[in-house]
């Protein structure tokens, strides 16, 4: 077989083979030249360009809310909480991309939310096609919502969406604040306007610890309308959990309440109960606010209603200002935000003073022959022709402005501005809520208090203090002499339960020692056993307490602000109440068992609740008694107060047509005090008012003792 031949191997030609590596050569060249420009506009533009091009894309991002903290009260009961609503979203550049899918989506919209036309919708492709974000509805529910998720997502046997042409339409999620107690501690918790900005209350003052942080989702927008997505989730708040007790609050608002239906129109035809009610529960042993109450409140679901207190005539008169003043005068807490003259509640802390200062003792006596005269004018007591002979003890029971006036001279200028200073008066107790007034220009110091101003203060007229500045001094009279800030919030929590800052009690001072402070219990149990805090006593309870009555700014012997400040167990008090009355509804403003009244009618069901057990025999005292203080059957308070039946016999009422000069004839050039209320604060939304307008202390008020009222019990 022959052989084949091989072929041979064909070369380039040598010139070929040059012009081959010449080309190759400027082609590499070219290749590296290339890639060193873009890495030189990488470097220099790089940023510019990946611009350009995403936003060529169908990239999207959306907020994800945080959800704001709860407000629980001391037993975990939810006052204030945040949940979920959805905004219905129309993305009309989706829903525009194929014709195929508006028809469906349109369909499909109008179905599950009967509210929406096809023409307003059909209207938003026509005139807006690009618009990404139209919002269609706001603030729907999961469970609304869910038809329209359960139809876009429905599938059949194999998988395969039944409705793929739903596209454009997606639900923005949010939280909306919930209030499940209604009007319930309005004035504590206060509200949220739009944005979480807390106003009011512990929505305001601990607004930076109830919001969170919003997260992110972003990421590129596939033809799905479904994201290639980066999520970065959101910080929720914290929780607030208070010392309030939403069952002792409840008790509290059910009687201000039953309190205000039964005397609203009795004397001042279409007015309330009162002007203004105050009622404050303090553990005395830590500073903790068990309860505080005021009237008149609100409904944390819609503050901004006025319906409650105005006629539909009255609201349609009113511009915006005087809207948004009558709303600030509904949202204000009295218990912290009002200023007022005390009168006799504040003679606990003038008999405590002149014991820790020696200047009075216990065995001291003093005479009431119903008046005292200082610099020439009479200042009487209640009791015109005098109480006689009495003990340290007696005055007390008695609220005897004659002894504690007498009292003054012996304790003096110096300590008792000293003691004033000690138990708080004239500073803020700095409790965590917002629009504490100042009262520090409220009350005389002893560059500028005459020797009338000394005697009054005595007894409680003449300066200026508030709820919870009062009832945080006389805490410290009750416990030993332990003065604690006063607050509403004990412990702050995450989303999880766990414990971020627990709030300790803070012991500011020692105001009193324990013997005062024992001898002090022991007169104010006398006062509700056998004085003038008699109608208080609640059955089977040892319990003290001091009674007040305040005639207000003009001395006209009208209007008045009565109270009653009480604490039990006498022995170890485990709790302390305060209320105020301010005007009352009645043609006899001045008797303090109006308060009395509601702190019996509360501590009757409260001390039970805190298993506070009996610690004195039983006796039927006030038994069947309401909350006028009259017995069924018996000739209730509202008709004693339109008709005229004649009071109590030996009822002193006092006489205030006297009045008594101002004090320039005493200490010529003294400033007398005037109000430093707190400018209207703004909390995002509304101000806040500040108190009481001040008075004019250039009359000095006359008779401040408490009138006992005639109950069946003196």
């Amino acid at each position: 077989m022959a052989k084949k031949k091989r072929r041979p191997l064909l070369k380039f030609p040598r010139r070929m083979q040059k012009k081959l590596i010449v080309m190759f050569t400027i082609v590499a060249g070219m290749l590296i030249g290339l890639i060193g420009r873009l890495m030189y506009i990488e470097y220099t533009s790089g940023e510019k360009y990946e611009k350009i091009v995403l936003s060529q894309q169908e990239y999207d991002s959306k907020v994800i809310p945080y959800q704001r903290g709860d407000i629980v009260d001391a037993k975990g009961t939810v006052m204030a909480t945040s949940i979920a609503v959805y905004n219905v979203i129309l993305d009309c550049s989706v829903l525009t991309s194929d014709e195929d899918y508006v028809a469906p989506t349109i369909q499909a919209l109008v179905q599950c939310f009967p509210d929406l036309s096809s023409d307003e919708l059909y209207g938003y492709v026509r005139n807006d096609p690009q618009n990404r974000y139209i919002v269609l509805k706001k603030k729907i529910s999961y469970d609304e919502m869910q038809p329209f998720v359960e139809l876009q997502d429905a599938t059949d046997e194999k998988g395969r969406k039944v409705n793929p042409d739903i596209k454009g339409v997606w639900f923005e999620k949010e939280y909306q604040r919930e209030y499940p107690y209604g009007s319930l501690t309005s004035a504590v918790i206060g509200f949220t306007a739009s944005g979480n900005v807390g106003v009011n209350g512990l929505e305001n003052y601990y607004n930076s610890t109830l919001n969170g942080i919003n997260g992110r989702e972003f990421g590129y927008l596939n033809t799905d309308n479904n994201f290639e997505k980066t999520i970065k989730q959101a910080t929720n708040g914290n929780n607030i959990v208070t010392t309030i007790d939403a069952n002792i609050q409840s008790v509290v608002e059910d009687k201000i309440r039953e309190f205000n239906e039964a005397y609203t129109g009795t004397y001042r035809e279409g007015d309330a109960g009162a002007s203004h009610i105050g009622v404050l529960i303090m553990d005395p042993n830590n500073g903790d606010v068990l309860a505080m109450a005021n009237y008149p409140n609100f409904d944390l679901s819609n503050p901004r209603d006025l319906s409650a207190y105005y006629t539909e005539e009255e609201l349609a008169a009113m511009d915006d200002d005087a809207k948004m003043d009558a709303l600030n005068q509904l949202w204000q807490n009295f218990c912290v935000s009002y200023t007022y003259e005390p009168g006799s509640t504040a003679k606990p802390f003038t008999v405590s003073a002149g014991l820790e200062t020696g200047t009075v003792t216990t065995a001291d006596t003093y005479y009431c022959d119903g008046y005292e005269t200082i610099s020439g004018h009479d200042i009487h007591c209640v009791k015109r022709d005098g109480h006689g002979m009495e003990t340290l003890e007696q005055t007390l029971m008695n609220s005897c402005n004659d002894a504690l006036m007498q009292m003054s001279y012996k304790i003096g200028r110096d300590n008792f501005e000293n003691y004033q200073q000690i138990f708080g008066f004239g500073q803020k107790t700095n409790i965590d809520l917002p629009g504490e007034t100042r009262t520090d220009s409220l009350i005389y110091t002893g560059d500028n208090m005459t020797v009338v101003d000394l005697a009054t203060n005595a007894f409680g007229q003449n300066f200026n203090t508030t709820m919870i500045q009062l009832a945080t001094g006389f805490c410290s009279i009750v416990n030993g002499g332990k003065f604690y800030q006063p607050h509403v919030v004990k412990r702050i929590t995450d989303e999880n339960g766990n414990v971020v800052q627990e709030i300790q009690p803070t012991l500011l001072r020692e105001t009193i020692s324990e013997s005062t402070s024992e001898t002090l219990r022991q007169y104010m149990y006398s006062t509700v056993t056998s004085g003038t805090g008699a109608t208080a006593k609640v059955d089977g309870y040892s319990m003290g307490g001091k009674t007040g009555t305040a005639q207000k700014a003009g001395r006209d012997g009208v209007n008045y602000l009565v109270s009653f400040i009480g604490f039990a167990p006498v022995d170890d008090p485990q709790l302390v109440i305060y209320c105020v009355v301010d005007e009352p509804n009645a043609v006899e403003q001045y008797h303090s068992s109006f308060a009395q009244n509601i702190v019996r009618e509360i501590l009757e069901e409260v001390l039970p609740y805190m298993n506070i057990y009996r610690d004195e025999q039983t006796t039927g005292i006030h038994a069947g008694w309401d909350i006028t203080g009259t017995d069924t059957g018996a000739t209730a308070m509202t008709d004693v107060v339109n008709e005229e039946t004649p009071v109590e016999e030996g009822l002193d009422v006092p006489d205030t047509t006297d009045t008594l000069p101002g004090n320039e004839e005493e200490a010529e050039g003294t400033d007398t005090p005037q109000d430093s209320g707190d400018t209207p604060q703004d909390n995002g939304d509304e101000p806040q008012d500040s108190g009481d307008t001040p008075q004019d202390n250039g009359d000095i008020p006359q008779d401040s003792g408490d009138i006992p009222q005639d109950n069946g019990q003196q």
